[in-house]
């Protein structure tokens, strides 16, 4: 699936090159807020954490873009088990692959922006284990560019992912030692939201 994701958001980015204004570059680092789950039979808790990845941005149409954009966060997960069998952790990563749509309300210096975006989220099991899991997500995102001069400026933003749906605690049962804690199987279908403030550095081509 990465693989065809990657296709994908290759020739789309090359398609909507050939009809953009400018192109906006811009690497970002940020943090990301996940929280927890609470499901039948215990909780799932991804921590905090920093997250980094970049931007491509394709104006299509008088301030309007097209934006394809990667970002990563490298966390733990602790999951806890209502019935007595404890709590475990593992390192975990999560990668968002999103393609969307950003519209600016101004031109000048100072350009507010909203976003919506849609993709998948990746969850990766780095530790006691060699998970992956998949799901579709989507994305909301307000926040700013600062331009410093005509090809360089700031983006500041946040953005809430959401994915579409979620099975839970599954993906990571088996961390620990004689199957305890997350043996029991924990399942949840709350989703998981990711609150992210970040900033980063535009680089504008310009046609």
């Amino acid at each position: 699936m990465k693989k065809i994701t990657i296709l994908a958001a290759i020739l789309l980015s090359s398609t909507i090159m050939l009809f953009a204004q400018s192109v906006e570059i811009t690497p970002i680092i940020g943090y990301t807020f996940s929280g927890t789950v609470h499901g039948y039979y215990g909780t799932f808790d991804v921590k905090d954490d920093m997250s980094y990845g970049g931007i491509l941005s394709v104006e299509v149409d008088h301030m309007s873009f097209i934006e394809l954009s990667y970002q990563r966060a490298d966390s733990r997960v602790v999951t806890s088990n209502y019935y007595g069998d404890g709590w475990n952790e593992a390192n975990m990563a999560f990668e968002h692959y999103q393609v969307g749509a950003l519209r600016e309300f101004k031109e000048g210096k100072v350009v507010p922006f909203a976003k919506l975006s849609l993709g998948t989220t990746r969850y990766i099991q780095t530790s006691k284990g060699n998970n992956r899991y998949w799901l579709f997500s989507t994305a909301l995102g307000v926040g700013a560019k600062i331009f410093l001069s005509d090809r360089i400026g700031l983006r500041i933003h946040g953005n809430l992912t959401l994915p579409l749906e979620f099975s839970g605690g599954g993906i990571f049962c088996g961390i620990g030692s004689g199957g305890s804690g997350c043996s029991t199987n924990v399942a949840f279908n709350v989703p998981l939201v990711h609150w992210d403030m970040g900033a980063g550095l535009i680089f504008r081509l310009q046609n």
